[in-house]
């Protein structure tokens, strides 16, 4: 339905001229003529529905309850054909906006005061709104207006229904990873409206796409922002892009703006909680997982969001062989703008999870972020000998061996590669196991090499049957092994100090056992540092430890039912756990 000045409306608003246009619609100055030389601001709403127009009442209302001096008040509405009319009180000084498109006063120092005295009203205002669990989503110069001076708040409930602006938006909003009731966007939000108003123009307005993105995240400020130091450090800190690391409330920013400072706070619970995680780390560096875990959890009770807390917990689970656990753990940094924080985590997590075009993404990032993070190239060659794409796999495994990259698993990986690729043959096998070449991986891996394939069902059978060596158990303190496993079979028990202990039908395995049920080579036991493992390798009957059977490899955490096909192992992987 059309408007026009000289129109009356709800009989007694006689509409003047519009105050402005956009995504929701028409805003017209009006006199009440009921009560004279009364004007109003009228917002016609164009696109609602009804549902939506009682959201936009019942927020409306709820904030004119407040009786809060830095809110547009709201008077009343009424219905204009199919148009909800909002009646809201008329600010005659105007918005930001309109006064940032004035010419401005060329004392610096005075307007500085001008933009703080009036972010403060809006941090007070948003403190107070905030705790009501009220968000705004669009807060930006032509939503500030000027009562008497004072800035003041309009277009709650109405415009940010479409997600705000997006020069004024986070980055997390733009790729949906902000709650709707999370205040610190409208923290973000007054941050960029801060740099606006000290550079007297949007610092991003004409950027785009891509290159709005980067600014956004690398906070880039014009090269000749005129201000003092102390409130530029506060605007960045408003427009961090990693909310935990924004001001998390308004009265937060309110604070260091009245202090002219950020102060760096230091929570004695994270203290404690980090040297938690030092104890836990060290503990993981002993395969004490249970020791490990209980540090994890008393870390994340004393600061649940300590990012190294979170690493911790979630680096136990992945070495646990706990995709889905490490997951719940890991997820909100997987979904998060930080996740590159984590890119060996993560990589790691896609990997066990079986997501490998994601992991191979994850951890390519990381090692062109971090060209010397030899744990990244490891786990990438893993997902390399996984998707069998074995001559990249060959490929950086020899670029890393010539770099001199100190880890076995880098020499493994290259083997096992050029196996795959039927590269070695017989003669050049059993010359490299004479010679002492490689580590125990390598030798295990050799020794498979050598059966005839179809003995172990073919060349593709063959190679599930090699062990790829993971990074930890490639550094030179993991080599040699400090335990002695214990093996009980048909009541007798054999002793092993080895680092890789096989397991199957076949002569050549270290524990021999002749069962329809047991592949010709059916596990592995791996016995490197303070750990020891057990790996199934693709067989036909499975291998269950403690009743339950395991997909990849199992952790051995001191004495343990084992069962390889039908046959029924005990294990005891330190020597002195024999009872």
């Amino acid at each position: 339905m059309s408007l026009a000045a000289g129109q009356r409306l709800d009989n007694k608003y006689l509409l003047l001229r519009t105050l402005g246009r956009g995504g929701f619609g028409q805003v017209w100055l009006a006199q009440d003529t009921v009560l004279g030389d009364h004007h109003v601001a009228i917002k016609f709403l164009t696109s609602s529905s009804p549902d939506e127009n009682d959201a936009f009442l019942t927020e409306m209302r709820t904030l004119a309850a407040l009786h809060l001096p830095g809110i547009v008040t709201f008077h009343h509405h009424f219905m204009h054909g199919d148009q909800l009319a909002l009646v809201m009180e008329h600010c005659t000084g105007g918005s930001l906006a309109q006064k940032l498109g004035n010419d401005q006063s060329k004392d610096t120092v005075a307007w500085t005061h001008q933009v703080v005295q009036w972010l403060l009203q809006l941090c007070d205002t948003l403190t107070a709104v905030h705790s009501r669990g009220l968000v705004h989503h669009d807060i930006k110069p032509p939503n500030i207006l000027l009562r008497n001076g004072s800035a003041v708040l309009a277009d709650f409930g109405i415009v940010n229904t479409g997600g705000g602006t997006v020069i004024y938006s986070s980055p997390n909003k733009g790729l949906g990873l902000v709650e709707p009731d999370d205040g610190r966007e409208d923290v973000y939000a007054l941050g960029v409206t801060l740099l606006e108003l000290l550079n007297h123009g949007h610092p991003w307005r004409r950027l785009k796409g891509n290159e709005l993105v980067a600014a956004k995240r690398q906070r880039i400020l014009p090269d000749d922002l005129d201000a003092p130091s102390w409130l530029l450090e506060i605007a960045l800190k408003a427009i961090h892009p990693d909310e935990v690391l924004r001001f998390q409330t308004a009265a937060d920013m309110a604070s260091a703006m009245r202090a002219r400072n950020v102060p760096v706070y230091v929570d004695r619970n994270a203290l404690k909680a980090h040297r938690a995680v030092l104890a836990g780390d060290l503990a993981l560096k002993r395969g004490h997982w249970l020791k490990a875990e209980k540090a994890a959890v008393a870390a994340q009770h004393l600061s649940p969001n300590l990012p190294s807390a979170v690493l911790l917990a979630g680096r136990i689970k992945l070495l646990l062989q706990q995709p889905e656990k490490a997951y719940a753990i890991l997820k909100d940094v997987a979904r998060g703008p930080n996740s590159h924080l984590m890119g060996v985590e993560l990589g790691w997590l896609h990997l066990q999870r079986g997501d490998l075009p994601r992991a191979l993404s994850t951890l390519s990032d990381e090692v062109t972020r971090n060209p010397l993070n030899i744990e990244a190239l490891v786990l990438l060659l893993e997902c390399y000998w996984k998707v069998k794409r074995f001559d990249e796999m060959k490929r950086l495994a020899e670029v890393l061996r010539t770099e001199k990259c100190d880890n076995k698993a880098i020499e493994n990986a290259s083997l096992m590669a050029r196996l795959a690729l039927r590269e070695l043959d017989a003669d050049w096998l059993q010359n490299a196991i004479a010679d002492g070449f490689g580590s125990p991986f390598s030798v295990y891996n050799m020794k498979v090499a050598l059966n005839d394939p179809l003995s172990l069902g073919g060349w593709d059978r063959m190679l599930e049957k090699l062990i790829f060596q993971d990074y930890r158990f490639g550094l030179p303190s993991a080599i040699k092994a400090t335990n002695t496993v214990v093996v009980e079979f048909q009541g007798k028990r054999q002793s092993f100090s080895q680092n890789l202990i096989s397991i199957g039908q076949l002569n050549a395995n270290d524990l021999t056992i002749n069962s329809r049920t047991v592949s010709r080579r059916h596990a592995v036991i791996v016995n490197m540092s303070h750990e020891v493992w057990l790996h199934d390798l693709h067989s036909t009957q499975g291998t269950w430890v403690q009743g339950l059977e395991i997909s990849k490899k199992q952790a051995l955490l001191g004495v343990d039912d084992v069962r390889v096909g039908n046959a029924e192992l005990r294990i005891w992987s330190r020597q002195d756990l024999i009872a």
